[in-house]
């Protein structure tokens, strides 16, 4: 691989993975406010509620930045075409699973915003490990 190939490479997968940290702390921000509102600390909730905008905007930046690693001629990852359309239809699901999630926050029950909340959780962390493992030796 040469050197111009690496450099972009790493550009976009710096971005993907910067992406997937703002992803994974906007939902630590949840959880943290979430706490306090269980503990019925309602000033938490503005805060939440800001919350919720932020995991939409940094999901989907994550799955913007996921999309231009898979897709960008020299963008890929060094694990190959196939890891890089995992790592993009993860960050879809977790991107796609935002709304439902804060709708049933706003509007439904909170015995299925919350198991969703672990759900997006759960897909956040897999791209997490998926951008940040290590390729297979080749």
């Amino acid at each position: 691989m040469d050197s111009k190939t690496e450099t972009g490479s790493s550009r976009w997968l710096l971005l993907l993975r910067v992406a997937v940290g703002a992803s994974l702390a906007a939902l630590l921000w949840e959880f943290l406010t979430a706490g306090q509102l269980i503990t019925f600390n309602m000033a938490a909730l503005p805060l939440h509620w800001g919350g919720a905008f932020a995991v939409h905007v940094t999901a989907g930046v994550q799955l913007l930045a996921a999309v231009l690693v898979w897709r960008l001629p020299g963008a890929g990852s060094r694990s190959g075409p196939a890891h890089d359309r995992l790592v993009a239809l993860v960050s879809l699901l977790a991107f796609l699973l935002g709304f439902p999630q804060a709708a049933l926050g706003t509007y439904g029950p909170l015995q299925a915003h919350v198991p969703l909340a672990l759900l997006l959780v759960s897909t956040v962390v897999w791209s997490a490990v998926l951008v940040w493992r290590r390729p297979d030796p080749s």
